[in-house]
């Protein structure tokens, strides 16, 4: 067991993340799967609005996505923000330090070049990365189906509160 504010070694993104999920009192939003071997980030606006900035520089939810990419972590489900490393177990922190930042040896270039050796590493990065996309495109239509849905139902409410007074004029 590493030491309870080191992380024995570990990326401090990897070690605030472990923390985080953790952590008993952030189980409704961010907390273990059921075999312990990943993680599920239940309420991705929640943790982005109140954890995040807590831990990191920022509170956008895509970059820290991006980041756990980069440390070779992989999206479990394509439903859920549930994701796993090898090496991120619960109660195995003296593994922590076996998840590096992956292209980080890439010589020179621009990111662009980077992403592309990290996603060479497996051969899945940008795979995974469109998969989230189009997972989340998928969401945000079925969201934006559904706010039009009660937008048209306002209106057709309005449209027979203004009839009311004429019929009865």
């Amino acid at each position: 067991m590493a030491a309870a504010g080191g992380g024995g070694g570990a990326a401090p993104f990897v070690w605030k993340t472990y923390r985080m999920v953790e952590d008993p009192g952030t189980d409704g939003v961010i907390g273990w799967g059921k075999g312990n071997n990943s993680f599920v980030v239940a309420d991705p606006f929640v943790f982005s609005q109140t954890l995040l900035p807590a831990h990191f520089k920022h509170n956008n939810f895509s970059s820290f996505v991006r980041q756990l990419n980069t440390y070779g972590f992989r999206k479990v489900d394509p439903d859920r923000w549930e994701f796993a490393h090898a090496s991120f177990l619960r109660g195995q922190t003296h593994l922590l330090r076996n998840i590096v930042r992956r292209g980080s040896a890439a010589a020179g270039g621009g990111g662009a070049g980077k992403r592309r050796d990290a996603s060479a590493l497996d051969g899945s990065g940008g795979d995974d990365d469109m998969t989230m996309v189009a997972t989340e495109v998928v969401r945000l239509k079925q969201e934006q189906r559904t706010i039009d849905d009660r937008v048209a139902a306002m209106w057709r409410r309005v449209q027979e509160t203004e009839r009311r007074p004429k019929q009865m004029l």
